[in-house]
């Protein structure tokens, strides 16, 4: 007998209880004191008391790799330590990445196949499922458990729902640890600044307090050496004062012309500078690295300023880690060099100095965390909002709008409001469109005729104010220039008539010309899509165009060639073969610029399936056998027999493989050898079978094989001009291999003759 309905509530209940405990528990382990390794261990156990999980792993995203990596792995409900990294968009695991979605499938390959997805190679599977590790609006990973085709196990909807709860609870946790960490730090930065800064405060010896700085910035910031330079008032010459690294004390007394170098620029400009690759910088003094017995890989100098005046430069030497120098690196030398600067001119300044210095470095790192999230994206509409957004963050205001300088082909000027908060719609929505908001009208249009801030305390006895929402006291707007030309304004209301302090509006200020670049940028990648989408559609409708009439005229001309309209003579036959031998050429082209485009656009959609490799080969001779014999060309064609099949569009791929015969065949000579073999290749650390078609034909310079893949090039050669051609056969065929991750390689020397080489990735076969 089936189950009665009191079993099936106990069963609820008591699963629903086991759920609790391990979510309590699960709970209580997510925390900075446990290594991560036993809180997924945990979250394993747990997850098993109420369903079970027979094969089970959880992997974190590396977004500057587009990887990920598995961080705990189950086999056959045993521990398995196996390192193994992905791509970020492969299979379901990349499917749910992006979607952001809980996924549970009863048969694996079937989804897989469903959705044009390749397997992982996860073994036999049958059931699976999976859930995204959300944190903070942010996918960090994936938790994936699946059962082999020989186990009866179905994941249910009560399941994937608890799955769902663990992952969240990990998601938050995993967060909550880096956040941590980066906290930790920070403050073990700001510790040392304060170290610093008390042993500069206690001691008024200056080669001490040199010392201390140097020493304690390189330390800090994880580079090999550090440096120290002053000016030389009477002859404007930076010295070294002092270094620290293996062969600091070599430097100690060069000097650095006035203005020259990198240290030079950094004082003269009085910005900081970062080179990176220092060994194709001009600016660096190789004669120094050379003093010292050194390698200079990167450097950071930064100027050194005491009031108001610059009194020398700060510099930092090579990342331990080879790491590149960053900006958050700027905001730290700074504040050494800072109070490196406070010790030189007066150490009785150094304690009001110093705190006016941790102000501007919270400003800079707040400004950093701006420019990251206004330069992460080129949505126009996106830049605005989080701009507009920051703006009414930091000054606590309640209102904003942000809007754009328009100008009409009659000359009228005007704002078109692009974003805005906390005003109703009515008040704005006009403004959005056609209809622009006329600059004589409210206080952001008195702001960009004056082209400057424009603070108000009291909106209520201006007669240029406009009020949107009663109960506003205090407006401050900022125009919004690029290039010294105003091209829009920001403008922010409250309800406190003190809600703008001068820091807050410095504040802003600044900000408005931070996002004036990012805003300007995104304004033109609009106008380039647009364009693209406006090119794209324009080839279009020229090919459509096109493709009628040089339809017609070849039927026509093989009317004609046929005697249909009477009898040809000899020199109207060749006539017909001159213009059918154009119009096919005309046809390529058009095909070739259709084909780009269409690759170009993301439009053209690949046929993915497995594939031997050698039907491939197969196809593409037979098309072109008859080709090489009129030229009297022999082809060697060699096999490598059991290859394994390939993931791939087999029509895409004959067509590449098409072109590099047509192209061997061209700039072949008569009576010429080309050789197209086949193998199995192995390219860092991946699988792929490779094509490669070599000929004894004229070759190619250097230069020639540089820009080969670039749309129309053709060599100046006069034997390729001979050759007619459209100059995008490659682009198009570079581009085709792009799109199934494969490679293209190209050996040649003029006179001797071209070897092209095409790989394309091993499918991944289920194990």
């Amino acid at each position: 007998m089936g189950s009665t309905f009191p079993d099936l509530c106990a069963s609820v209940v008591q699963r629903r209880d086991a759920e609790l405990r391990s979510l309590h528990l699960i709970a209580q382990a997510a925390n900075f004191t446990i290594p991560v390794d036993d809180v997924l261990e945990l979250i394993y156990t747990q997850l098993s008391r109420v369903m079970d999980l027979p094969n089970f792993y959880i992997a974190f995203a590396d977004l500057q790799h587009k990887c990920f990596s598995r961080a705990f792995c189950v086999r056959q409900y045993e521990r398995v330590y196996t390192e193994s990294e992905w791509g970020i968009e492969t299979g379901l695991t990349g499917y749910l990445y992006r979607k952001g979605i809980t996924l549970r499938v009863v048969d694996y390959a079937a989804e897989c196949e469903a959705r044009g997805l390749p397997p992982q190679g996860d073994g036999d599977v049958r059931a699976w499922m999976g859930v995204p590790l959300l944190a903070e609006n942010q996918t960090i990973g994936v938790m994936v458990t699946f059962c082999g085709a020989a186990e009866a196990t179905v994941f249910s909807a009560a399941d994937a729902d608890f799955f769902a709860t663990v992952a969240s609870h990990l998601a938050s946790g995993i967060e909550r640890r880096r956040l941590h960490e980066r906290l930790e730090t920070r403050a073990h930065q700001l510790k040392t600044l304060n170290e610093i800064g008390n042993l500069l405060a206690s001691s008024l010896n200056l080669d001490e307090v040199l010392e201390l700085v140097v020493h304690n910035a390189a330390a800090l910031l994880d580079a090999e050496a550090g440096s120290l330079l002053l000016v030389d008032e009477t002859s404007g010459d930076l010295i070294f004062r002092t270094s620290s690294g293996p062969v600091g004390p070599k430097l100690v007394g060069l000097r650095v012309p006035a203005g020259k170098g990198i240290a030079g620029e950094a004082f003269v400009e009085n910005h900081p500078v970062i080179v990176n690759d220092m060994e194709h910088d001009d600016r660096w003094y190789q004669l120094f690295d050379e003093q010292a017995h050194f390698v200079t890989r990167s450097l950071l100098a930064v100027p050194l300023n005491a009031r108001g005046r610059n009194i020398g430069v700060q510099e930092v030497i090579n990342h331990q880690e080879q790491h590149p120098f960053e900006e958050e690196d700027v905001s730290l030398l700074q504040s050494f060099g800072a109070q490196a600067a406070i010790a030189i001119e007066n150490a009785r300044l150094f304690t009001t100095t110093d705190q006016a210095l941790q102000d501007r470095v919270e400003e800079l790192t707040t400004f950093q965390q701006i420019d990251r999230q206004l330069n992460a994206t080129l949505d126009y509409e996106e830049v605005l909002a989080l701009t507009l957004s920051w703006a009414i963050r930091i000054t606590g205001a309640e209102l904003g709008v942000m809007a754009a300088l328009h100008e009409g082909e009659d000359g009228s000027r005007g704002l078109r409001l692009l974003a805005a908060e906390g005003y109703p719609e009515e008040f704005v929505g006009q403004y959005t469109g056609d209809e622009l908001w006329p600059l004589e009208r409210g206080l952001i249009g008195r702001t960009v005729i004056l082209g400057k801030p424009l603070l108000v305390r009291d909106v209520t006895s201006d007669p240029y104010y406009v009020g949107g929402v009663e109960g506003m006291r205090s407006q401050f707007s900022v125009p919004m220039r690029r290039e010294n030309r105003v091209i829009g304004v920001v403008g922010i209301e409250s309800s406190d008539a003190d809600c703008f302090s001068e820091e807050k509006m410095g504040f802003v200020t600044r900000l408005v010309d931070h996002a004036a670049i990012a805003i300007d940028n995104a304004r033109l990648f609009r106008q380039v899509q647009r364009a693209n989408d406006a090119k794209t559609e324009f080839i279009d409708f020229v090919s459509h165009e096109l493709k009628q009439p040089m339809t017609s005229m070849s039927g026509y001309i093989d009317l004609l060639k046929r005697g249909l309209a009477g009898p040809l003579n000899r020199q109207q036959t060749q006539f017909l073969d001159v213009v059918r031998s154009s119009v096919r050429r005309m046809d390529r082209l058009v095909s070739d610029l259709l084909a780009i485009s269409r690759i170009e656009s993301g439009r053209v959609q690949l046929i993915m399936e497995l594939i031997d490799p050698r039907e491939v080969t197969i196809e593409a001779v037979q098309s072109f056998r008859q080709a090489f014999e009129d030229k009297n060309q022999t082809l060697v064609v060699a096999n490598s027999f059991q290859l394994p099949a390939i993931q791939g569009d087999q029509g895409r791929l004959v067509q590449v493989l098409t072109n590099l015969l047509s192209n061997a065949n061209k700039y072949t000579p008569e009576g010429g050898r080309i050789t197209l073999s086949l193998e199995h290749d192995e390219l860092e650390g991946q699988s792929y079978i490779r094509w490669q078609v070599t000929d004894d034909g004229i070759g190619m310079t250097p230069e020639e094989v540089g820009n080969l893949f670039t749309k129309f090039y053709r060599a100046d050669n006069p034997e390729v001009r001979e050759q007619r051609g459209t100059g995008l056969g490659l682009a198009i065929s570079h581009r085709i291999v792009e799109m199934h991750k494969g490679y293209v390689q190209v050996e040649s020397e003029p006179g001797q003759g071209s070897t092209f080489s095409v790989g394309i990735p091993v499918a991944e076969v289920e194990k």
